[in-house]
């Protein structure tokens, strides 16, 4: 069986919707923060973040776009992304990583405390360009959306659509502004909320209703 051990309100947010999306058997290990800093788990997840998901085999992934992969592979009977080697499927992991190794990192930058300043004025500069940079990344998604829609594998739901969704849920200033600026991520954010498999997880998370 899988365990996932996550911490609610970030990257384990795709991974335990996308598990009960699948409805394959699964765990959740609850972290604190504290749990999640201890030094102990830095033999779980070798840079002490979170998600990390347990293997049956005992072996452990990280990285919540790699899961991602792992899963709609392991269960493509499921239908959450396309058959592995189609033509979907390279067009289907080619929006993954641009949303993981672009927008990801782009909200990265902009964290409060962050790795890249020094003191507040940086920090304040570094969330400016983080927000400038993230909407540029959101407006191409968005023409996706609206040429493609109403998925971002067009008319098929998938798992994009769910890390899509957990990266809306960070926007900046607030969830609401994002939707504002582009309809058609708006209308992504409110079918994925309304999917009946996926009240728990975000009651859990706290993402239930966009961020006002």
């Amino acid at each position: 069986m899988l365990h996932l051990h996550y911490y609610p309100g970030n990257a384990s947010l795709t991974p335990h919707m996308l598990l009960e999306e699948l409805g394959v058997p699964y765990t959740n290990v609850w972290m604190t923060a504290d749990e999640v800093k201890a030094p102990a788990f830095r033999d779980v997840s070798p840079l002490g973040l979170i998600p990390a998901l347990a293997l049956a085999d005992g072996r452990t992934m990280i990285e919540s776009a790699a899961m991602v992969s792992f899963l709609t592979t392991a269960h493509a009977d499921k239908g959450l992304g396309p058959t592995p080697g189609s033509a979907d499927h390279g067009i289907y992991l080619s929006w993954l990583h641009f949303m993981s190794t672009n927008l990801y990192m782009a909200y990265n930058m902009g964290d409060s405390d962050n790795f890249y300043s020094r003191n507040p004025a940086e920090e304040a500069f570094l969330l400016g360009k983080s927000i400038e940079k993230s909407n540029q990344l959101w407006a191409i998604l968005a023409k996706r959306l609206e040429a493609e829609g109403p998925w971002l594998m067009g008319e098929n739901f998938s798992a994009l659509d769910l890390y899509a969704f957990m990266l809306c849920c960070w926007s900046r200033p607030k969830e609401v502004d994002l939707h504002a600026e582009f309809p058609a991520v708006a209308k992504l954010a409110k079918a994925v909320r309304a999917r009946p498999k996926l009240k728990a997880a975000l009651e859990a998370h706290g993402v239930m209703a966009p961020r006002s």
